[in-house]
């Protein structure tokens, strides 16, 4: 069962090719709930085998993923602002929050699962500036991809060590975004304490 599930996968993901890929990764970088892993982690192996390109795969998943991420933003601005304009206090306390902590957010939120889509929603309804929110958004999810492929390559080249080198790249992932946001936290109130 297990072995036809994987078979169907791969099938499934090589028939996709990058533009299909491309696609599935807009509707992760949006709020369609579905999981990057599906189609990632079976591309990477793909990628092992010879049969796709990681490079190629790479910047289509984490280009898909940025265009996701775009479509939430500009329907947050555009839209849900208009139909939250009655609740003042709300956006004016995510326009504050985004001012002061945003470039961090849309960094560290889509390196952990279940928050990465949704950041961007926010992101909008501040008006975040774009010079921001493209580059910190691609940046994050390039290691998110990245990360995927590689776990599938890693399975593709070595199965017999895949298992413990995916738990510790998931621990160096997490802890990246813990310590990027330790580190962050750390200079806003050095900065803060020094203005004062």
């Amino acid at each position: 069962m297990l072995e036809a599930l994987i078979t169907f996968l791969l099938s499934v993901t090589e028939g996709m090719g990058y533009f299909g890929i491309y696609f599935y990764m807009v509707m992760v970088g949006t709020f369609v709930p579905v999981p990057s892993e599906l189609v990632l982690v079976p591309a990477g192996y793909l990628a092992s085998q010879g049969q796709m390109n990681y490079w190629l795969l790479l910047l289509s998943g984490s280009l898909g993923s940025l265009s996701g991420a775009l479509i939430n933003y500009f329907f947050a601005k555009l839209i849900i602002k208009k139909l939250l304009s009655h609740k003042v206090g709300f956006i004016e306390k995510v326009t504050n929050f985004f001012d002061a902590h945003g470039k961090i957010s849309v960094f560290v939120a889509p390196l952990t699962p279940g928050l990465g889509q949704y950041i961007s929603l926010p992101a909008g309804i501040s008006h975040m500036p774009l010079r921001f929110f493209i580059p910190f958004t691609y940046a994050a999810n390039i290691i998110w991809v990245g990360f995927m492929l590689a776990v599938g390559h890693m399975f593709g080249k070595n199965p017999d060590d895949a298992h413990g080198i995916v738990v510790e790249g998931t621990l160096f992932l997490f802890g990246l975004a813990i310590l990027t946001a330790i580190l962050y936290v750390t200079l806003t109130f050095r900065r803060k304490s020094q203005n004062s």
